[in-house]
């Protein structure tokens, strides 16, 4: 199961070191080292500022998912977080 994050253009540009650490980005690091996760960029190496603001995070279950998407809702510098839905075909 995978959760969805975008975050603000500066906290993408610290995660992807392209930038000095922000606060917000070390609170969203914080909150995801506690559920032992390593968060991914959905577009690795690109140069666009707008795609480099999403990242996501494989999670095992359901209910853990739910827990994590509330608390990375209430970070400031995440402006969106959520559960990806199944792929379904068309």
């Amino acid at each position: 199961m995978q959760v969805v994050i975008q975050v603000s253009a500066d906290e993408a540009r610290a995660l992807h070191q392209l930038g000095p650490p922000t606060p917000e980005s070390e609170a969203l690091l914080k909150v995801i080292n506690t559920y032992d996760l390593t968060l991914k960029p959905i577009h690795p190496g690109t140069k666009d500022p707008n795609l480099q603001t999403y990242f996501m995070l494989e999670v095992q279950d359901p209910e853990t998912a739910q827990e994590l998407v509330d608390r990375l809702q209430q970070l400031p510098g995440v402006e969106a977080a959520y559960i990806k839905p199944p792929d379904e075909l068309p």
